[in-house]
């Protein structure tokens, strides 16, 4: 019975890690459109690199996320 177990929390790390991928990777593309998007309307740069700021720390934070997730997930 614990194999079984196993092989669904397994399974489930697996779908889990996968759609975090998903999700980071949507998530890293709306940032870039966004940041596209105010430059080119953008009258101020200092707009601009507080939004790049402000993204890049929300995608370095799902970066680390996601390497976090990988390691737990290597060590099932």
């Amino acid at each position: 019975m614990s194999n079984v177990l196993n092989v669904v929390k397994s399974r489930n790390a697996m779908s889990e890690f996968t759609m975090l991928i998903v999700l980071a990777f949507c998530l890293i593309a709306l940032s870039f459109f966004a940041i596209g998007f105010v430059y080119a309307h953008a009258p101020e740069i200092t707009i601009l690199i507080k939004l790049l700021a402000t993204m890049g720390t929300v995608n370095i934070a799902m970066v680390f996320y996601i390497i976090k997730k990988f390691n737990a997930l290597s060590n099932v």
